[in-house]
């Protein structure tokens, strides 16, 4: 019997039918049904009609709706996946693509459902962004044929055909390739003038409609005749911006800008008229306006040498201010522009009068910008070209920003426009967490908000003409003496304060208004104080890094003290989150003392761990972690007193991360590992706590490890280093952990080969215990041969360490040991045949020569292991030679590659490491003396080469070896347990104790002596070795040795 089952999907033939039923199918509640909908529609991805019956199926209107739409938007997807040419597998074969092409404008123009008209409008975007002109080279010039065939006729096609040119324009101008924008401004002028003349025509007839006595029952065409001007300006708007060169000397994009400062005038005429019938327009005729107000700042910030010249700039932006000043009049009492969420794109809205002031603010900040901004380009211009663009900006200085304009606008940023309004204090009580959230996190609110492009613009100003503005600014700065100030003014005048303070520093005594006016107005209560409060945290915060005197520090840190407490009503959520988050700045301050700011830690850890239970939006939580954290890192050894108050709060912190959980433990493992770094080994203590997370964030294959390993390893480094040797079981049990990890080779090997070697260090009889030497040494060698040159230096040191503590703890026996666990586990014999491969590949000639892979420096890091063996038991690594192959037979190749890798040394320390392992080879007896007497040229020509390069040269150093340490390492006050033990180590090294050259001379005089004395010894081995390298030896020997 056969029991296999078809795979749902995969045997159906493709047909229309079959396929508006699957895509009916894929939207089915049924999970079941869905899935094999999914997985036919993928299986039918590879046959040449899919996309065309997709399209047919999107076009017959007679089909069901959810089919059709789910048939556009597969369309859509297949065409972002497969549209490009190449061999990919799936890609849209060229007949079907023609197939599509043919039939693309259909599924917009005549389309009655515009979502549906919308979704095809962006198809065609895509096609012709690839196709266009190569692929298919017509298909704006039929939109403009269907443009001119439509424009007096369908208004309904006339719309769908402008939809359709508006998604190409603007998916065009993304472009960035020289050529594709090339093309584009090549078909734009004929492009511009038939939307002008549709705009006009449009225009006339809703204009007229407006003027007469029309009802508003009547008014279809008219609001037709509206939709269809809008979407001919967006166009000619984007047109006018990337289609040409310098739009400033084409004579349409001049009739075009004339024609929208009129427009702009007459709408908004229309906006002010009080009439029932204009009323029912006001939107349109609102979306008409800012249109021309995107048109005229993008130009500005686009085309600034344009803007300056195109007809009747000046006056615009006058007329701009004006309008804006109007508005800043009646500020305090408007709505706000807020973001609309509803749909994928965020849109600002609110009152128009609020929107095209903020244009207005916009384009003051670009026409600033293109004075003293200008605006780089990379092309080619003429001098000329040059000439007439600087003189069109120096035009626009001179005539426009003249002083007074530059006085006006500050003053009335400043009377108006830093008013803490109605409409902010109604959203603060509304929701206080989400509005404090808002105002930090909109980085770019000046491009939708008034009062933060404002107080950009004011910044603008105040940098540039700083000569005019300074004595007004002081004097403003004045008014917060009046005691009938109210808070708002005083709010405002903190507000210009803080933005100014790196340009006024030096001519304004901020230190007396602190003392005096702020501390008063800190203590004030009542009605909008918490705005105030707030405002004096942020003044404060941008002042202390530019100015903050040590004798004002602590009265600073007693009112941000002050306004974090929560038994103060005036502190509400917002004022305590805010003052919370700019903690970090003041902590992050260079003149910051953990000793000054001791007095004050107590209260503010508590304040801010507390505030962590009451604050609902997340980022706000992270932001006090942050704080949090600084305030540790910053108090250094003073945050000791305060180490369990912290350690008490993590629990609870780490249990109660919610759906921010994984950023929330991230920073709390940060904030403990500033806190073990501030505590060093008083930190010991919190180990019981810090172990477990360390342990769950190193387990792989889970979500937290994902996440988390590196903040969890940089902790554990940090604990290892601050830790007094004996480790804690617990501590130690974590070795498995960092011997599993670096079992794979990751981004993170090079801390955790560090870790390990802090186990090493610190508990070296441990790690030297049987169950964790074979794996710690395959662990040390495996990254050897690694790229990464930090790592394999810091597996070298450690695997050298791992030897000498070996046999410093176990002597002789205990290297043996370790030798024999390093020759079992392949360590060695792998390092001898890639030593012998190499040396091969060197030596071999003709066609079948060998090729290795094998890099030099790699070569000397096997050669500096084994010279750490050398030197500590010679026998010992002879022992482990003979065990390999016949000793004169290994000895050949490997004491060539040893000798030979001396050239590629070019650390004096690895030289004379090396030197001191191939020297005490001398010591042994046969077989090893005739095998080392064989190299005599080689050894007195390495001896020569480096001593040459360690020994001192002048008086009192001449002879003595310049490596060698003249005085015990001193300890210092930063020292950690680590530094403590290694120091041990560093200054126990062979090569910080002996004298090169009178070990060289010892071990070489006791050779002479066994092979019967200098005479035998020169006549029979001696006259092996050119002249020069023995003169140049014996120059060496008749130095002084350095021994005292």
């Amino acid at each position: 019997m056969n029991f296999s089952i078809e795979a749902p999907g995969a045997a159906m033939p493709l047909s229309l039918y079959e396929l508006c039923r699957t895509l009916q199918s894929a939207q089915s509640h049924d999970n079941t049904q869905r899935q094999a909908a999914t997985q036919q529609l993928s299986a039918w991805e590879n046959d040449p009609e899919y996309y065309p019956t997709l399209q047919s199926i999107f076009l017959d209107k007679h089909l069901p709706a959810e089919a059709r739409l789910m048939a556009i938007i597969q369309l859509k997807n297949g065409i972002d996946r497969f549209w490009r040419s190449g061999n990919l597998k799936g890609t849209i074969p060229h007949i079907s693509r023609q197939k599509i092409r043919e039939k693309l404008f259909q599924g917009t123009i005549g389309e009655g459902d515009r979502q549906f008209a919308l979704h095809n409008a962006l198809v065609v975007a895509k096609v012709v962004r690839i196709d266009y002109p190569q692929q298919w080279s017509t298909p704006l010039t039929d939109l403009i044929k269907i443009l001119r065939e439509t424009k007096d006729g369908d208004q309904v096609e006339l719309s769908g055909a402008l939809m359709l040119l508006l998604r190409i324009v603007k998916e065009l101008g993304t472009a960035r390739l020289r050529k594709s924008q090339t093309t584009l401004q090549s078909i734009t002028p004929e492009l511009v003038y038939i939307l002008c003349e549709i705009y006009a025509a449009r225009t006339t007839e809703w204009i007229a409609f407006l003027n007469d006595s029309r009802s508003i029952e009547e008014g279809d065409p008219a609001l037709l005749a509206m939709e269809n001007s809008l979407d001919a300006m967006k166009i000619i708007r984007r047109l006018l911006l990337v289609g040409y060169e310098y739009p400033h000397k084409d004579k349409t994009v001049q009739q075009v800008w004339t024609v929208s400062q009129t427009h702009f005038a007459q709408f908004l005429g229309y906006i002010n008229t009080n009439s029932e019938k204009m009323e029912c327009y006001h939107d349109f005729l609102g979306k008409h306006l800012m249109q021309f107000a995107k048109l005229h700042v993008e130009m500005a910030i686009e085309h600034p040498a344009s803007f300056a010249s195109l007809p009747n700039s000046f006056d615009l932006v006058r007329a701009y201010w004006d309008l804006t000043a109007r508005f800043a009049e009646v500020y305090n009492k408007s709505e706000g522009i807020k973001e609309s969420l509803g749909n994928v794109k965020a849109k600002p809205e609110g009152p128009l009068s609020e929107r095209l002031a903020l244009k207005g603010l916009l384009l003051l900040r670009a026409c600033i910008a293109m004075v003293y901004h200008r605006k780089q380009s990379i092309r080619y211009r003429s001098k000329e070209m040059v000439a007439e663009e600087q003189q069109a900006i120096d035009n626009l200085k001179q005539g426009l920003l003249k002083d007074e304009l530059v006085i006006q606008i500050a003053n009335v940023i400043l009377t108006y426009l830093f008013i803490f309004r109605q409409a902010d204090l109604e959203a603060w009580e509304q929701d206080p967490q989400e509005w404090g959230h808002q105002e930090e996190s909109h980085g770019a609110a000046y491009q939708w908000e008034v009062r933060p492009c404002a107080e950009k613009l004011f910044l603008d100003l105040l940098i540039h003409y700083k000569h005019l503005l300074l004595e007004p600014l002081l004097s403003y700065f004045n008014t917060i003496q009046n005691p009938e100030a109210d808070i708002a003014t005083r709010e405002a005048v903190y507000t210009a304060m803080g933005l100014a303070a790196p340009l006024i520093s030096e001519k304004f005594d901020f230190d007396s208004v602190l003392k005096t006016t702020i501390v008063a107005d800190v203590q004030r209560t009542g009605p909008l104080c918490q705005v105030l409060r707030r405002r004096i945290a942020i003044l404060l915060s941008e002042w202390v890094p530019i100015r903050a005197s040590k004798e004002t520090r602590p009265l600073i840190y007693e009112i941000f003290r002050h306004f974090l407490n929560p038994n103060d009503p005036t502190n509400d959520i917002v004022v305590r989150i805010t003052t919370a988050r700019l903690f970090k700045i003041i902590f992050d301050e260079f003149g910051f003392e953990g000793e000054m700011f001791t007095p004050f830690a107590s209260d503010v850890l508590t304040q801010l761990i507390n505030l962590l239970q009451e604050v609902e939006v997340d980022e706000a939580k992270l932001a006090i972690l942050e704080s949090t954290r600084m305030l540790i890192q910053r108090m250094e050894t003073h945050v000791s007193q305060f180490g369990d108050m912290v350690m008490n709060a993590v629990p609870e912190i780490w249990q109660s991360a919610g759906d921010l959980g994984l950023m929330m433990k991230q920073s709390v493992l940060l904030i403990i590992q500033s806190l073990v770094m501030s505590m060093k080994t008083e930190s010991q203590r919190y180990q019981p706590m810090i172990l477990p997370l360390i342990a769950e964030a190193s387990q792989e294959n889970t979500e937290i490890y994902i996440y988390l390993i590196e903040e969890a390893l940089e902790l554990w480094s940090n604990v290892l280093h601050q830790t007094e040797p004996p480790l804690s079981p617990e501590l130690l049990s974590l070795t498995d952990t960092v011997l599993k990890l670096l079992g794979n080779q990751t981004e993170h090997t090079f801390i955790l080969t560090s870790i390990l070697g802090c186990y090493i260090i610190l508990a070296p009889e441990t790690m030297l215990e049987d169950r964790y030497r074979k794996p710690i040494l395959s662990a040390l060698c495996s990254s050897i041969e690694s790229n990464n040159r930090e790592l394999v230096n810091i597996s070298v040191r450690y695997t050298n360490a791992f030897i000498r503590l070996a046999h410093e703890l176990g002597g002789a026996p205990g290297l043996r040991i370790v030798v024999g666990d390093m020759m079992e586990t392949g360590i060695i014999p792998k390092m001898l045949e890639n030593i012998h491969d190499h040396f091969e590949a060197r030596n071999a000639t003709g066609p079948k020569k060998k090729q290795t892979k094998m890099k030099v420096s790699t070569i000397i890091e096997y050669f500096t292991i084994f010279s750490q063996i050398a030197v500590v038991d010679p026998g010992i690594f002879i022992e482990m030679l003979a065990t390999r192959a016949p000793l004169g037979e290994i000895w050949q190749w490997l004491s060539t590659e040893w000798f030979s890798a001396f050239d590629a040394m070019a650390d004096h320390i690895l030289q004379k490491l090396n030197l001191l392992a191939l020297t005490r080879l001398l010591e042994l007896p046969q077989p090893m003396e005739d095998l080392v007497l064989q190299k005599l040229q080689d050894y007195f020509s390495m001896w020569t080469s480096v001593m040459l390069q360690i020994l001192g040269d002048t008086a009192p150093d001449t002879g003595a070896d310049l490596l060698v340490l003249s005085a015990e390492p001193e300890p210092t006050e930063w020292d950690t347990p680590i530094d403590v033990r290694e120091r041990a180590l560093y200054s126990t090294d062979p090569v910080k104790r002996v004298q090169s050259l009178q070990f060289v001379k010892e071990r070489l005089a006791n050779l002479v002596e066994r092979v019967g004395g200098l005479q035998p010894f020169q006549d029979k081995w001696g006259v092996n070795v050119d002249k020069e390298i023995l003169s140049g030896f014996q120059a060496l020997v008749a130095l002084p040795s350095g021994e005292t």
